[in-house]
């Protein structure tokens, strides 16, 4: 359609009287249908025509992609003797795209799989939308980055009923990252299982602390009983009783008998006997409530994903060991605080009999809390080393008191 002749849609297919919408709210309208075509996945492709802004003529189509696990709009203007290429997060590219239309371009159409809608601007500038039958079947993103075969299969129903996948089994676009971090956390989970000494003809008892809306929880223990053909029960901890009732009713629709949520604080969280304990994005010393509980029970797997290190950071002081140049800027400080923090968890968990890894878990496009604490029991741990090592971290950087300490000599 960018040439203002050739519009992508069957001669007499577009109708305007099947979208009552004034001049005033026409490109409004037409942003919108945009924005949620991009989010429920039916976004096919956008093109842009009826060249009226300055410079050489040129038209543009928008199509979706996918960089390091975000969706963006690549938007290739052509014109007469070249191409040009800019790619933009979603957000971005619908302020370029709403900037133009109107002012660069007096013509737009959105391709989706439900419907083709047309904002045309008449020779006075007057907006006027159209609709009609689709003319584009398929909305696939196209992948930038090389394909990979992930252990969540796209097929399974929890995918769905937590609105990560569309009625058709296609991830959402808006919830591409959060698929991949899904995958990320069951592939890191996997290995260590494998790797663990937990008994593999026993049932496994895991606790999930701060499940939120279960989208970890859900797919873990899918994969351990349809995957790995484990026995498990597993329990979501999470205080807001609103998402504890969702998950419960999910569960049940899914024939998930041994998973079950439970309202109630990290801290007030007791079992005397667990496998794997979760923490993943637990708020500040919920964190710790959630390893101090899983070293007490001897679990055989710590998996926490720290989040809102607040503690340590008023405690950290220049103990003459030279940190003065850096905990003197307020946004460093907290970093330092962070490092510091996590430095100290792995520690205390390695003085508790763990090996323990550091991982990356999900791309820092997506969160700046991007490290995963892998903790597996060992009977090959050095734990004189890590209470040496832990002790040198508080006189080198001056903080006393650190929650999963107290909590693991209360425990003594």
């Amino acid at each position: 359609m960018a040439d203002g002749k050739n519009h992508g849609v069957a001669s007499g297919a577009v109708r305007s009287d099947d979208l009552m919408t004034s001049d005033g709210d026409a490109k409004q309208a037409f942003m919108t249908a945009l924005s949620a075509a991009l989010d429920d996945g039916s976004f096919a492709k956008l093109t842009l025509g009826k060249f009226r802004g300055e410079g050489e003529a040129s038209k543009a189509v928008a199509t979706l992609v996918m960089l390091k696990d975000v969706p963006h709009l690549k938007v290739v203007t052509s014109f007469p003797r070249k191409d040009e290429t800019k790619t933009y997060k979603v957000e971005e590219g619908l302020g370029a795209i709403g900037s133009s239309i109107g002012v660069t371009y007096m013509s737009a159409t959105l391709f989706s799989t439900v419907r083709d809608i047309r904002l045309d601007y008449s020779r006075k500038g007057v907006p006027h939308l159209a609709h009609g039958k689709a003319t584009l079947k398929t909305a696939e993103p196209v992948a930038h980055d090389r394909k990979k075969t992930y252990l969540v299969p796209l097929d399974r129903p929890y995918l769905k009923a937590l609105q990560i996948a569309d009625g058709e089994g296609r991830i959402k676009p808006s919830m591409q990252g959060k698929y991949r971090q899904i995958c990320r956390f069951i592939e890191i989970a996997d290995d260590l299982i494998k790797d663990s000494d937990l008994r593999k003809d026993a049932p496994l008892s895991i606790i999930d602390i701060g499940s939120g809306k279960g989208y970890l929880t859900f797919a873990f223990y899918d994969h351990l009983t349809t995957g790995l053909g484990r026995r498990c029960h597993m329990a979501g901890i999470e205080m807001r009783a609103d998402l504890v009732d969702f998950c419960n009713r999910l569960a049940r629709e899914l024939g998930f008998e041994g998973l079950s949520f439970v309202a109630e604080a990290a801290s007030r969280t007791s079992q005397p006997h667990v496998d794997i304990v979760i923490a993943l994005h637990a708020c500040d010393t919920a964190t710790d409530d959630a390893m101090a509980l899983g070293a007490r029970a001897d679990a055989g797997i710590i998996l926490s994903a720290p989040c809102c290190q607040h503690e340590i950071a008023p405690q950290i002081k220049d103990t003459g060991d030279g940190l003065q140049g850096l905990i003197k800027y307020p946004l460093l400080k907290q970093r330092q605080a962070d490092l510091v923090t996590d430095a100290a968890r792995a520690l205390l968990l390695e003085a508790s009999g763990y090996k323990v890894k550091m991982i990356e878990f999900v791309s820092t496009e997506h969160t700046s809390k991007n490290i995963l604490i892998a903790a597996v029991k060992s009977s090959h741990a050095d734990r004189v080393t890590a209470r040496e090592q832990y002790q040198a971290l508080k006189n080198t950087t001056g903080f006393s008191t650190q929650h999963l300490e107290s909590q693991l000599k209360d425990a003594e």
